[in-house]
């Protein structure tokens, strides 16, 4: 039940991402959730790390989407600074809206990252569509409340994945990023 809860990996930030090792293993395709993942909530543009950060994910080679449960509006104004592509309204972890961004960059299940900040959207849709899925930790605590009742729900997914990778580390597995 668990493995469609559990990320392929974790990291403190999105910057933090092993981009390399992802691109190594035939990942060329990277669909970013916005809210708490790439920025706070209630930052309408993107910051330079932001900018930064997917130009150089674009001159490594990688097709880039965004893909935001959060309106039209909201994810046009963020991703118009970042010239990619996104989809609003997502509906994650349904699969209709992952199915638009794999069809706004031509991309196939096989060689695609989900990344994003929340397990029962971002990384259940992953998951679930066979899909690479990469958790990192929220950039901001501001959340409405159905979300801080989601992480409620998630600490002990989360506390359960880290007690996994911490003893699959002791029995010599490779680090997944997990926190100490």
């Amino acid at each position: 039940m668990f493995r469609y809860f559990f990320p392929d990996s974790y990291a403190k930030d999105v910057s933090d991402v092993q981009y390399g090792d992802l691109k190594s293993n035939g990942i060329v395709n990277l669909l970013f959730d916005i809210d708490n993942t790439l920025s706070p909530v209630a930052v309408p543009e993107p910051d330079v790390k932001t900018i930064d950060l997917i130009a150089r994910l674009k001159d490594m080679g990688f097709n880039i989407c965004l893909l935001s449960n959060g309106g039209y509006k909201r994810a046009a104004r963020f991703a118009a600074p970042l010239g990619v592509p996104f989809v609003a309204k997502a509906g994650k972890p349904a699969s209709k809206g992952l199915n638009n961004a794999l069809g706004a960059i031509d991309a196939k299940t096989a060689n695609t990252a989900v990344i994003g900040d929340q397990i029962f959207t971002d990384i259940l849709c992953g998951k679930r569509n066979n899909i690479y899925a990469a958790l990192v930790r929220p950039v901001s605590g501001h959340e409405q409340w159905y979300i801080k009742l989601k992480r409620v729900l998630e600490a002990p997914v989360l506390a359960r994945y880290f007690k996994k990778q911490r003893a699959a580390l002791k029995n010599g597995a490779p680090d997944d990023r997990a926190p100490s």
